[in-house]
């Protein structure tokens, strides 16, 4: 099994086998934001507005299993390790979500809705499915997370080990991307229906292929602290809580999350609707966006080592707003421009995924230097539940205010005003959103030397205690 080095220093080939695991999860997730509103609506029947609305209800459960799997994850021993048994619990039920939400007219897919008394694809299916595919999501991605966050208590390591995993990801948003494509020209028929076929096959092979490699190869760190106790969920909620720099920064995370999340959920419609830009163009479009976003990873890395990651997040927002700001004001005989615009708004999008998960580690090492307690999974529970339902709540507010606005998703001949809407939506006020964050990230107050004198203190502890017979 591939171990970790003295000095917190990740090995190449463990980095590698674990952050491969963000690859098939990527491969889903941006086809949920992207395909699926569009698939629902325009190819099935269903109503944007009501797409939407169900879409952000799903998100409700995470309420309950988020902190629910976090803390149980945090108590779990079994000889493979705390996170590694729910993630194997996790990929089949992603799997056969992800392929009723996403192929609902395959024979399989018909086959389990009629077992479970369904009859046709309908508001209830949808809602059924992808709140499935959420679970399936919380097992598999928040052990995995929680698991990174202890690969290495070191600060600039701790980016690192994100930015290889986001690195993983980004590849597995490219193949969500490349994938349409691939089926578009091998069936000539592009369409949201056939990129998300596409996606669930890649998805079947990926899945298994790249999980279990990590799980068997790559070994969970040592617990530092003492056996953490068994706490209800909402006195886990308080604890978490009170943690000053977890609080400030699950506020921030709300206002870029629903931001991102506003400008994905609009981005189909923008490119095809009022930059009036064909499907492959849009899908050659935005892989192109996260190429950039891919490519710049090691940029905001380097920076963030000269200026700490709080004050980095804060640049990445404001190249983000700054690019943002010149969208409404092209039309479609500008699409050479937007397309440069885009890859260089794009490339902000990095540091807004990987440091603010990389800041998240160093909280919860504030915790453990409080309460001699190591609770990753707790603490990634409600940070991934704070994600999602941001997440949520941007494809919600961005498709309400669409539909609010009177924009058709299956017309060609849509108002002046609805195709600025969709623009708004896609631009400006995303970025005002992710910019109220700019004061709180500011003034953070868990820096660089403020995380390495926390280790300190945890490793001399942890030392005592060993020494003392006292380590579980």
């Amino acid at each position: 099994m591939a171990e970790p080095t003295q000095s917190g220093r990740v090995g190449r080939a463990r980095i590698a086998l674990y952050g491969a695991v963000n690859l098939p999860t990527s491969v889903v997730g941006l086809p949920i934001a992207l395909y699926v509103p569009a698939f629902y609506s325009e190819n099935l029947g269903l109503s944007l507005a009501a797409v939407g609305t169900l879409l952000a209800l799903s998100r409700l459960t995470d309420v309950v299993t988020d902190p629910a799997i976090g803390i149980a994850s945090d108590r779990w021993r079994t000889r493979f390790g705390r996170r590694k048994p729910w993630m194997v619990a996790g990929t089949p039920l992603m799997i056969l979500s992800l392929w009723m939400l996403f192929v609902p007219a395959s024979p399989t897919a018909i086959a389990v809705w009629s077992a479970l008394g369904g009859s046709a694809v309908s508001n209830l299916y949808l809602f059924v499915w992808i709140s499935a595919l959420y679970l399936s999501f919380t097992l598999v991605d928040l052990p995995y997370r929680a698991w990174g966050a202890e690969l290495s208590p070191d600060y600039d390591e701790r980016s690192r080990v994100t930015g290889w995993r986001e690195a993983f990801g980004y590849g597995g948003t490219m193949m969500s991307l490349i994938i349409p494509l691939g089926v578009a020209f091998v069936l000539a028929q592009p369409g949201a229906e056939n990129a998300l076929y596409g996606v669930a096959l890649a998805v079947l092979v990926l899945m298994p292929l790249l999980t279990f490699p990590a799980i068997l190869f790559v070994r969970e760190p040592p617990i530092r602290g003492s056996r953490t106790p068994h706490v209800t969920w909402l006195r886990g909620l308080r604890i978490v809580w009170r943690n000053g720099p977890f609080r400030r920064l699950v506020i921030c995370l709300t206002f870029f999350a629903t931001g991102i999340s506003m400008t994905a959920a609009m981005s189909f419609f923008f490119v095809r609707r009022v930059m009036e830009e064909p499907f492959d163009t849009y899908a050659i479009f935005v892989l192109a966006y996260y190429v950039s976003s891919t490519i710049a990873i090691p940029a905001w890395f380097a920076i963030s080592k000269r200026l700490g990651k709080h004050r980095t997040v804060v640049l990445g927002i404001a190249w983000l707003s700054l690019w943002s700001s010149f969208i409404p004001l092209l039309g479609p005989d500008d699409f050479a421009l937007f397309f440069v615009i885009m890859l260089l708004k794009g490339s902000a999008i990095g540091a807004l995924v990987f440091l603010p998960t990389s800041m998240a580690a160093d909280i919860v090492d504030l915790d453990t230097l409080r309460t001699r307690e190591q609770r990753t999974g707790l603490y990634f529970s409600l940070w991934g539940m704070v994600n999602k339902g941001a997440a949520a709540l941007g494809v919600f507010i961005a498709t309400a205010g669409a539909a609010y606005m009177g924009f058709d998703p299956a017309s060609d001949d849509n108002t002046a005003t609805a195709k600025m809407a969709v623009a708004l939506l896609y631009s400006v006020i995303p970025a005002a959103i992710a910019c109220i964050a700019l004061p709180l990230l500011w003034r953070y107050p868990l820096t660089r030397e403020r995380q390495q004198r926390m280790r300190e203190h945890i490793e001399r502890r942890d030392t005592r205690m060993r020494a003392a017979g006292l380590s579980h």
